[in-house]
């Protein structure tokens, strides 16, 4: 089975899973995992630039945060419809990657990481000083959502000739869920195949050894703008629909410093330049917390009236990330390339 087979059914089966799950997932665990779908998108896109290519950002949410606010205020002031909002908001994310991504190329190794700290710090202030128009910390409501009445009725009409009925609120949540989830199978497929395609092989080889590229008589710059590129349009397109779900532009949501190093936590976690792999980070760093919280409400029969795990929740987010350091004790190249060495491991046992 080639490289590219195998991430391709890892994928499918994971979008598989997802979209089966989905209609019996209670109201709480859907919100959760519509919104660890659209972290999925965000880990994807950066792993396509960082994870490939070496060029670790920090600050990634910067490009989330043109595209959102971008979408989100001309939805607001200018009453801009959605299909207008997402692709000027995409466009933005774009032009704001490729501003930086030339200037960038001369920086390596910390110094472009530390750049792209400052991105997001300075847009954050920018949008405190503007807090008229931004809402500032406190955001700005009205935004249309995702999926207005008329999609939502259309959906029920269909839903009703099936024999099934679903009250308002649920098919609103379907509606997000569902758009999220073919979202995250697009952009999945569609990274899958430029990270296995000579483009991808190239993007590899200037992570390892950079010299040795330029030496082969390959444009280096002109890939690292290419990725560069991609990876900013990819959370663009998350951020400009984000603001839609939401129905708001919320500061900490667009501009949180904590999503960005979640996305390179999401991508190592999950193993770096894999895409496949980012996408599991993404829901493990999205739900992992969730399902501590979850046990939190348990009882275990121990004694009279049980033993309460209810100190769970007070301490969910640290023990959830110690478990992350945990895991990457055992995981170092994360959990996709400790699977497939498993699976290689097994294949030449049963072999031999």
């Amino acid at each position: 089975m080639s490289l590219r087979t195998l991430k391709f059914a890892l994928l499918g089966l994971t979008v598989i899973v997802a979209g089966a799950v989905g209609p019996f997932l209670p109201s709480k665990w859907m919100t959760t995992l519509l919104y660890a779908q659209l972290f999925a998108v965000y880990a994807m896109g950066w792993d396509i630039l960082s994870g490939m290519t070496g060029q670790i950002s920090f600050g990634h949410i910067f490009f989330v945060a043109v595209s959102g606010y971008t979408a989100g205020l001309l939805n607001l002031y200018l009453q801009w419809p959605i299909w207008a909002t997402v692709p000027t908001g995409v466009v933005m994310a774009v032009l704001a990657g490729l501003l930086f991504s030339v200037p960038a190329l001369r920086l390596r190794g910390p110094y472009f990481s530390l750049v792209t700290l400052i991105l997001p710090l300075a847009a954050a202030r920018l949008v405190i000083i503007l807090a008229d128009w931004t809402g500032g910390e406190l955001g700005k409501f009205g935004v249309t959502p995702l999926c207005q009445d008329s999609l939502l009725n259309a959906l029920n009409g269909v839903l009703l000739r099936l024999g099934i009925s679903i009250d308002g609120f649920r098919l609103y949540q379907y509606c997000n869920y569902y758009f999220f989830w073919m979202l995250m199978a697009m952009v999945g497929g569609g990274l899958v195949w430029l990270s296995t395609s000579r483009i991808g092989k190239i993007l590899e080889a200037i992570r390892e050894n950079e010299e040795a590229v330029e030496a082969a008589g390959i444009n280096v710059a002109k890939y690292k703008i290419f990725a560069f590129v991609v990876s900013a349009f990819i959370v663009g397109l998350g951020g400009a629909l984000s603001v839609h779900t939401n129905e708001a532009v919320f500061f900490n949501s667009l501009l949180s410093l904590t999503t960005s190093i979640e996305m390179i936590v999401a991508s190592v976690i999950g193993g770096m330049g894999t895409i496949v792999g980012a996408l599991w980070g993404g829901f493990l760093v999205r739900g992992g917390e969730q399902v501590i919280k979850e046990l939190a409400q348990l009882k275990l029969p121990i004694g009279a009236a049980g033993l309460a795990l209810s100190f769970l929740e007070r301490w969910a987010t640290l023990i959830f990330f110690a478990l992350l350091l945990v895991l990457l004790f055992f995981a170092r190249q994360g959990l996709l390339p400790l699977l497939a060495g498993l699976f290689r491991r097994g294949r030449r046992i049963r072999g031999g």
